[in-house]
């Protein structure tokens, strides 16, 4: 198509004429060679210049009147102008000036008239033909074809026509204006293998059977106004060598069907031309109409497509009293395979799982790409809510089957919720959202499966989105505090604090960290927090010891996004040396699940973190899948072991005896173990005889603040009644 373009830009620079374009109000945004010639300005200077600056001061004003008429609605006329040339010449021009409605752009066209290079009859004959206005006329035609959205090829050569094309009349000599009946067009991709004949043939052939009679003024000599015509052979429309089509008009008859006047054969040349034009633009803009509606890659609808169908999925469903389903689909570990393979692999797993879902759904649904891995479906005619359940479980059958991208069998499941119209929401923007809450209540309880929209899960999720979003600011408005529980040695000994965090919001109270700690681990504020965390206890610790306080053991938990930072252990490291805390004060808590997602990683990051000197524990010790074996490859000091054990279990034969065979277990490994949640005296007798190391739990205290711990740390040491009391 660039061949047409190139075509219309060359006729734009190379012509006679002086010709430029102007936003209103503004700068010039577009000049010709003619203007540089005749102005003495080069294109940069014109184009930080209006056509106003050029025009002599006295006429400044008939200027700002005439566009002033064209705004008001004014028919374009040349006037004569005078304008100043860069050398300070004055040159008078015969202007016209077109505004641009749609687009409030200016067309200028001007003819340079000093010093009568034109006769007064030459100027009244240009005036009379208005040259420049057809060629301006012919620009704002071309601008019109392309944006207006035709079903067809032949109606864009229509919509052409009718609105009036000047031709040259053979008859008389002159120019005059036609209706659309003057022109004939043939649309080459059109007739099956018309492109091939002839013209002449192609057109004969419709002129006997049609037999038609037309209608235009100053034509005929004989016959009247109403008489049929002969057919003269026109110009052929190309773009890029190839025939779309061919531009013919017709002679009176008896009228000679000899080579038209020059002048007459550049006006339909033109009209090929910008026909060619139009439709080189009109692909233009459908192609980018296509890519701004959507995927790049899968070649689905995109967001904005999918919100114009649903809306009009809605307005049937309405006016037929049926349903529309809205699913969302979340594929489930795709990151996994993005990561691992490369997004080469996944881009072409992508559309693959493009082409299997659209499969699946009707000829009348829509199937959309949200972005990423989410896709959503629109179903419509539906009667019943089963019917569209069964829809998506077919949906989810059809995403679990392999994909083979390369060498490679790819497994995947996905995540599906479903809202439905108008049981969950009269609109789209309350339909997507509601299925988006249901998918990710499918994706919270397992995955690999759908849920259906219920206003329960609804308030739930928009209870943690507002939960997530006052945790954002809760670090900046100072609502996190760190508190203490105290850890006592069997002998009655205070051995340290386990630090834990406390949220105190001014309207929601206390909130528990087992409500705000998954949210901050999901949305990655576990980051921040765990860092800020980090270095106020080292800095209490410091504090402490500072007032002459004898050093205790600090331990603080470690999230599994922390930990598997690259830049953990040297993290750590950054915080001891800033705040002054020794590392042999520092003890980190790893939960037994965060190590065994990757043993071996773990391992050496524990290592790493001892290296420090910094001391290791293996908290919530019983909750996992790991085994005692394990434990023997993991450089830890110390092993927790949860309460939800501890509580299971009681004094005597079985379940005591297997408690106090770990706790055996471990001390033959050389691990210190603390029993957490102790909470009564018949648990601390428990632990006591399984032989714990440490307790800590309700028993003892906590959560207690920084000035509370105070007053139990003496610098020679405490008793256990001294810290119950």
């Amino acid at each position: 198509m660039h061949g047409v373009s190139d075509e219309l830009t060359s006729l734009f620079e190379n012509a006679p004429d002086l010709m430029f374009t102007e936003a209103v109000p503004g700068r010039m945004t577009r000049v010709n060679l003619a203007f540089e010639r005749i102005t003495g300005y080069t294109k940069c200077q014109a184009l930080e210049m209006s056509f106003l600056d050029l025009v002599v001061s006295e006429q400044k004003q008939q200027v700002q009147q005439i566009l002033q008429d064209l705004k008001n609605g004014a028919a374009p006329r040349p006037y004569a102008l005078a304008i100043n040339t860069r050398s300070g010449d004055r040159v008078v021009l015969q202007v016209l000036l077109q505004l641009e409605s749609v687009t409030n752009v200016i067309h200028g066209f001007a003819r340079d008239i000093t010093d009568g290079r034109l006769s007064g009859a030459e100027v009244q004959l240009l005036e009379k033909t208005t040259e420049l206005a057809r060629f301006s006329r012919y620009l704002q035609l071309l601008h019109r074809l392309s944006i207006t959205n035709y079903a067809s090829l032949q109606e864009l050569f229509a919509g052409y026509l009718s609105t009036g094309c000047e031709i040259f009349d053979v008859s008389s000599g002159v120019l005059t204006q036609w209706n659309g009946n003057a022109f004939t067009v043939r649309a080459a991709h059109q007739e099956g293998n018309a492109a091939s004949s002839t013209p002449v043939d192609s057109f004969s052939s419709q002129v006997a059977k049609s037999k038609k009679t037309f209608t235009c003024s100053r034509l005929s000599k004989a016959g009247g106004a109403n008489c049929p015509y002969a057919f003269y052979i026109g110009t052929p429309i190309l773009l890029n060598d190839e025939v779309y089509g061919t531009i013919s008009f017709w002679a009176n008859d008896g009228v000679p069907l000899t080579p038209l006047h020059p002048q007459g054969k550049e006006v339909i040349e033109l009209m090929a031309k910008s026909i060619a034009i139009a439709i080189d633009q009109r692909n233009l803009t459908d192609q980018l109409a296509y890519q701004a509606n959507h995927d790049a890659l899968t070649g689905l609808p995109n967001r904005l497509l999918l919100k114009d169908r649903l809306d009009a999925a809605l307005h049937n469903a309405h006016a037929s009293d049926s349903m529309v389903a809205v699913v969302f689909i979340d594929l489930d570990r795709f990151k996994q395979i993005n990561d691992t393979l490369g997004h080469s692999i996944g881009d072409v797993l992508l559309q693959q799982m493009a082409l299997r879902l659209t499969r699946q759904v009707g000829e009348c649904d829509t199937l959309a790409r949200m972005g990423g891995d989410e896709f959503t479906a629109i179903l419509t005619n539906i009667n019943e809510q089963e019917c569209a359940v069964q829809k998506v479980r077919n949906l989810l059958a059809a995403v679990r089957k392999p994909f083979r991208v390369d060498a490679y069998e790819l497994f995947i499941t996905a995540s599906m919720g479903v809202s439905f119209y108008p049981a969950d929401g009269p609109d789209a923007a309350t339909l997507l959202r509601n299925a988006d809450n249901a998918m990710y209540v499918a994706k919270n309880n397992g995955k690999n499966d759908l849920r259906c929209f219920s206003a329960e899960g609804s308030a739930t999720a928009l209870e943690k989105l507002e939960l997530e979003n006052y945790l954002r600011r809760a670090l900046e408005k100072q609502e996190l505090k760190v508190y203490h529980q105290p850890q006592v040695e069997l002998c009655g000994k205070l051995a340290g604090v386990e630090v834990l965090l406390v949220w105190d919001h001014p309207k929601l109270g206390r909130i528990s960290p087992s409500q705000f700690i998954p949210i901050a681990e999901e949305s990655g504020m576990i980051l921040p927090i765990g860092s800020w965390v980090l270095r106020q206890a080292c800095r209490q610790a410091v504090a402490w010891q500072a007032a002459g306080y004898a050093p205790i053991r600090l331990s603080v938990n470690v999230s599994a996004l922390q930990f598997g930072q690259a830049n953990f252990v040297s993290s750590v490291a950054a915080t001891l040396d800033e705040t002054g805390l020794k590392a042999d004060y520092l003890e980190l808590e790893l939960t037994e699940s965060l190590i065994m997602r990757d043993v071996e990683q773990s391992a050496q990051r524990m290592a790493e973190l001892r290296k420090l000197g910094v001391k290791i524990a293996i908290d919530d010790f019983g909750t996992g899948y790991s085994s005692l074996s394990y434990l023997r490859r993991l450089p830890a000091d110390t092993l927790k072991i949860d309460q939800s054990f501890l509580h299971e279990t009681e004094i005597g034969f079985g379940r005591s005896q297997l408690f106090e065979t770990i706790v055996t277990l471990a001390h033959n490994m050389g691990l210190s173990v603390t029993a957490e949640g102790v909470e009564t005296a018949e648990q601390l007798e428990l632990v006591r005889q399984a032989g714990c190391d440490k307790v800590q739990g309700h028993l003892f205290g906590g959560p207690l603040s920084a000035t509370a711990v105070e007053k139990l740390l003496e610098r020679d040491g405490h008793t256990a009644d001294k810290i119950t009391s």
